[in-house]
């Protein structure tokens, strides 16, 4: 397995004993090549989701769809960040597509 994956474990079994801070029934996914669709379909189905990196995760927290993101293929979300395990004060509303993750890579280095 790789680092990612391992720290992405570490993290779903950190959150089940104790509070870090995370949505209750989050998912984890390990930022791999398979993530956006995995990350997709969570945040469609309206399902906090976590997208761990090598050195920070983001944790983005769909919310309600309407009408025209729907039809747009969008998804609003709140997006935090937290860099080894200190979550930032804020969260960023955003309006993901099909391919958040790369949204989200394109974003950063931007």
């Amino acid at each position: 397995m790789s680092a990612n994956l391992d720290k992405t474990w570490d993290l779903f079994m950190a959150a089940r004993g104790d509070d870090l801070g995370y949505p209750d029934d989050v998912a984890f996914v390990s930022d791999e090549d398979w993530a956006d669709e995995v990350l997709w379909r969570n945040l469609t189905e309206g399902r906090a989701t976590v997208l761990v990196g090598k050195e920070d995760e983001l944790l983005l927290v769909p919310l309600r769809r309407d009408l025209i993101d729907r039809l747009r293929g969008r998804v609003a979300v709140n997006v935090a960040h937290r860099v080894h395990g200190h979550a930032t004060p804020y969260a960023t509303p955003s309006r993901l597509g099909r391919h958040p993750v790369r949204q989200m890579r394109e974003l950063a280095h931007a």
